[in-house]
């Protein structure tokens, strides 16, 4: 529990360095409070730290900035999937562990957001309602 405990802090410790401050500024709870639903094992590829940034179109014209960042883990014998997602210009923000579906190369969040999280050729993407096409995740740095 210790050992978690160190690592989730110095996890966070790094996203903030390798991101530029766009991730969370707190430190999580030691143990994470929802676990995914597992159909199939995930895929290693998702394993880990990634984060995207893309610009979804408001209206016909504004684009609005958005940065996402997860971080899949195992603990004792579930995956726990925590979530950071930054919206208008930073004033909207999701900031959560997730009780989401893994299904193999694939994540799917709450229907009516639509997100999804996926490995294709080698590659990690994320969509989100809405998003054209996916966005190509990368692996956050210093893991």
């Amino acid at each position: 529990m210790k050992k978690l405990a160190i690592f989730l802090i110095s996890f966070f410790a790094l996203i903030g360095c390798a991101t530029n401050g766009k991730t969370p500024s707190h430190v999580i709870e030691q143990k994470p409070d929802s676990f995914c639903q597992v159909i199939k094992e995930p895929a290693p590829l998702l394993m880990g730290a990634w984060e995207c940034s893309f610009a979804r179109y408001v209206g016909r014209s504004l684009p609005d900035e958005n940065y996402v960042m997860y971080k899949l883990i195992k603990y004792d014998d579930k995956y726990a999937l925590y979530f950071y997602r930054t919206w208008k210009k930073g004033r909207k923000k999701k900031d959560e562990w997730k009780n989401w579906t893994i299904n193999g190369e694939e994540i799917l969040g709450e229907a009516r957001y639509g997100v999804k999280i996926f490995v294709r050729g080698g590659d990690v993407y994320f969509t989100i309602r809405g998003l054209v096409s996916p966005a190509k995740m990368s692996p956050v740095k210093d893991q």
